[in-house]
């Protein structure tokens, strides 16, 4: 299954598990980074049943990328 980058406009494919494409990756700032792994769950790409808390974190890693880049 393919699975792309989350930064929006972003079409690079990445590993299922992965956030996204190491240049978006590393555009983020550590502590959302850290975020994103804290709240992942093994197995959350293959069963397609992310936590609400990654569903939040994810939501909030979205808003951070508007506020600070002009997407």
């Amino acid at each position: 299954m393919a699975h792309t980058c989350h930064w929006p406009k972003c079409n690079k494919h990445v590993p299922p598990k992965m956030w996204g494409c190491k240049f978006h990756w590393y555009m983020l700032p550590k502590y959302l980074r850290d975020k994103i792994w804290d709240a992942y769950r093994l197995g959350q790409e293959i069963d397609k049943n992310p936590s609400d808390e990654y569903m939040e974190v994810a939501m909030k890693v979205q808003r951070w990328i508007r506020d600070n880049y002009s997407v």
